[in-house]
């Protein structure tokens, strides 16, 4: 699945890295994204274009999972009923995205306490894009039956998903379904989406390309890892390949593949490239199909839209998912 990218941005002939071709001269950082949802298949797709920002400032106090600013008013800028996404940006924090759906005039109360994160430390706030925004009424293929229609997976954590399908009939909407045969009811509320995290669109009908507008973001993110599989959206929507993520610094290396966190980069129908990277000489990316050497990884390996990161330890860890150097331009 590629993704193509055309940037809104002033003075873009300038970026390196980025090809003159992509881009168009604008004063925003904005610009969309196709990405190919192939037929009959599970297509990895990255939410990797943000909405507008609606909010931002700086804290002015911090209690665990309480956080403030008292020159702010989150009632006026955040809807009822939304749900909104955080992202520090700077501090010892700088780069963790968290979603929270519980505020009050000038503090917001997060799932989990950022780890770092001191008052002064800077902030942007934007609404979650949802399902339905993201894919609005014949975008994907619906059915009378879920069996028959395309499938959207978010994950829920812990290698869970809840899976999505558009009912065509009388009354027409979104329904969920348990095991993508049945149907278990219609979806009443939004549905959203963390720009972090992948999705999970199993297509059905005929192959289609799925086109996402929105903002660029210029800096990395911060990715919670848990054990097992981690669905992660390449946010730098171009340009991000495997040797500039900074990742090999992040993940869990080692001398054996059996006990190194492991990329998986869709190369195909439901099919993945491994790689992991070896700690000792010569250390470096290699390739794996589990648990083996495979050998060393020569050429640069560019990342689509989504990736699994497979998390070994049983210990959750913050990774961050560089920018390419070029994004500092924008």
């Amino acid at each position: 699945m590629k993704s193509r990218l055309v940037l809104t941005i002033s003075a873009a002939a300038a970026l390196t890295g980025i090809s003159s071709a992509q881009i168009t001269a604008h004063s925003n950082p904005l610009g969309f994204t196709t990405q190919k949802l192939a037929a009959n298949q599970q297509n990895l797709v990255g939410i990797n274009l943000m909405t507008p920002v609606i909010a931002s400032g700086s804290f002015t106090a911090v209690s665990g999972a309480t956080i403030s600013d008292g020159n702010a008013n989150f009632s006026r800028t955040i809807a009822t009923g939304k749900m909104a996404v955080l992202e520090i940006t700077s501090g010892a924090a700088a780069g963790t995205v968290q979603d929270f759906a519980t505020w009050s005039e000038d503090s917001i109360t997060l799932p989990a306490a950022v780890s770092g994160l001191a008052v002064g430390n800077t902030y942007k706030i934007r609404l979650a894009p949802t399902l339905q925004e993201i894919f609005p009424p014949g975008t994907l293929t619906g059915s009378l039956s879920a069996s028959s229609a395309d499938k959207v997976w978010i994950p829920t954590g812990a290698g869970a998903y809840s899976r999505y399908w558009y009912k065509t009939g009388n009354p027409a909407g979104w329904r969920s379904t348990s095991d993508g045969n049945n149907d278990t009811g219609a979806v009443t509320a939004d549905v959203p989406l963390l720009y972090v995290d992948g999705i999970v669109v199993e297509k059905k009908g005929n192959a289609k390309d799925f086109v996402l507008e929105g903002e660029v973001k210029t800096t990395g993110s911060n990715l919670l890892l848990t054990q097992g599989q981690n669905l992660i959206s390449i946010v730098p929507p171009t340009g991000a390949t495997l040797f500039n993520s900074g990742l090999q610094s992040d993940i869990a290396g080692s001398g054996n593949a059996s006990t190194a966190d492991i990329v998986w980069v869709p190369n195909g129908a439901n099919a993945y490239i491994k790689y992991w990277y070896k700690t000792t000489k010569p250390a470096g990316w290699c390739t794996t199909t589990g648990s083996n050497n495979t050998g060393a990884v020569s050429a640069d390996v560019p990342l689509p839209p989504s990736i699994f990161i497979q998390r070994r330890s049983a210990t959750p860890k913050v990774v961050t998912m560089d920018a390419p150097a070029a994004y500092s331009m924008l």
